[in-house]
């Protein structure tokens, strides 16, 4: 039987030269950026800054075709009616009169995903109302066609902030995650993962 030793020399990031620092930084993308928080910053922004909790959101961010960001689920009644933060987007341009007129005739909107892929227009959406007349059908249509500005805006720009977070990495923000948690790397900017590793001063 043999017993085997490997030596790795491991480098920091600030000590890696520039044709390793990409390699580097994707490394540690992959490692850090992961999607759940990705999704978690999405919703919590619906929530947050829209008051909006019933759409999940689906993307495929591989820049391959058919990538892009969707939004699925319900915006229901109280999210139209009575969420102050809403409300200035979906009545955008809407008489208050009109908007009491739909009050017990529109019940939500709905964003339907078709197909297999994920992005904005995978998704239709449309009003579900209650036996509206021709004049509130208009009134509803105009709301609706505000809410599709709205998310086809929403789903653009978070889109590029997926891009983003799963691609790019600022050399300030390397050096904080690297040295918060010990990376290191070998001289073509490789993570190495420091587990399988003893450490030893090769100048003893």
């Amino acid at each position: 039987m043999k017993t085997l030793t490997k030596t790795i020399i491991g480098y920091p990031f600030n000590e890696l030269d520039e044709f390793a620092y990409e390699k580097a930084k994707s490394s540690v993308v992959q490692k850090e950026r992961l999607p759940d928080f990705f999704s978690k910053d999405l919703t919590e922004t619906l929530k947050e800054k829209f008051g909006l909790r019933h759409l999940k959101t689906y993307y495929s961010l591989s820049n391959n075709q058919g990538d892009g960001l969707c939004l699925v689920g319900k915006i229901i009644y109280a999210e139209l009616f009575d969420n102050h933060r809403f409300r200035k987007i979906a009545f955008k341009g809407i008489h208050h009169k009109q908007i009491i007129s739909v009050f017990e005739v529109l019940q939500n909107i709905d964003f339907i995903h078709n197909g297999m892929y994920y992005h904005p227009y995978s998704v239709c959406v449309k009003s579900h109302e209650c036996e509206p007349t021709d004049r509130q059908m208009a009134i509803i249509e105009k709301i609706v066609k505000n809410v599709k500005s709205w998310y086809f805006a929403f789903c653009k720009e978070w889109e590029q902030l997926g891009y983003e977070y799963f691609y790019t990495i600022s050399n300030e923000d390397m050096e904080m995650i690297c040295e918060e948690y010990d990376y290191m790397f070998t001289e073509e900017g490789a993570l190495i993962d420091t587990n399988d590793f003893l450490e030893f001063n090769l100048n003893q």
